[in-house]
């Protein structure tokens, strides 16, 4: 699969997982440990940023805020981009998560082909191409919303 449509399926994944959800339980926390569905799809969302400040910056050589804070820490990235979003509501984050899906989505098709398979593009981590990084993305995604569905069979048993 090329990576532009794994970065689709990513995104369609998360949608259909939260599709219908129930709004009552979208802060109930046990989604994934303590994190809620709503913390849960946060931070996903700053995963996305995370991706497009890694594009962005092969694109446009622009700053990398997410990958700056994430390379210094990631249990604190993880646990900073959760709490920042926790007073947002569940459809604010989904519109910010489809919003940067859309970046990444529109700065990946500007990536010439021979570089998403280069090592060493991606600053910090110099032995991963740009595809095993979206693929290891895809897999955390994928993750994070195998839990959400074992939460929400969970919840509805």
């Amino acid at each position: 699969m090329n990576t532009a449509a794994l970065l689709d399926q990513s995104h369609m994944l998360v949608l259909q997982t939260v599709e219908d959800f129930p709004e009552d339980q979208w802060d109930t926390p046990g989604a994934c440990g303590d994190w809620s569905v709503k913390d849960t799809i946060a931070h996903l969302t700053s995963y996305e940023h995370l991706l497009v400040d890694i594009l962005d910056a092969l694109v446009n050589d622009a700053p990398t805020p997410y990958l700056d804070k994430f390379v210094n820490g990631q249990a604190e990235f993880n646990t900073s981009e959760v709490a920042a979003r926790q007073y947002h509501t569940a459809q604010q984050i989904i519109d910010e998560y489809n919003e940067t899906q859309l970046q990444s989505s529109d700065l990946l098709v500007k990536i010439p082909a021979e570089k998403m398979t280069q090592a060493g593009v991606i600053p910090w981590s110099k032995d991963r191409t740009l595809v095993e990084m979206i693929n290891i993305l895809y897999r955390h995604t994928n993750d994070h919303c195998t839990q959400i569905k074992a939460f929400r069979e969970k919840e509805h048993a």
